[in-house]
């Protein structure tokens, strides 16, 4: 059983590309909150979450990629 150190790569860049959105999801949430106790404004927290899916779904496909690189 072999690895295959191109898909290993890819798979941390999703990893390590993600880490921005895994910082930036939680700031825009809170800013989000204040905005909606203020003026009932759902833009930011809309995109916060949206930001947040996103995120997810890199550190998913990023894991997914390193998993079938060592295993396969």
């Amino acid at each position: 059983m072999s690895t295959n150190p191109p898909n290993i790569k890819k798979g941390l860049k999703f990893v390590f590309g993600s880490i921005p959105f895994i910082i930036l999801a939680p700031i825009l949430m809170n800013i989000g909150f204040s905005a909606i106790k203020k003026d009932e404004n759902y833009i930011i927290i809309t995109i916060a979450f949206v930001i947040a899916i996103i995120a997810i779904g890199f550190v998913m496909n990023g894991i997914r990629l390193v998993l079938k690189a060592l295993f396969h």
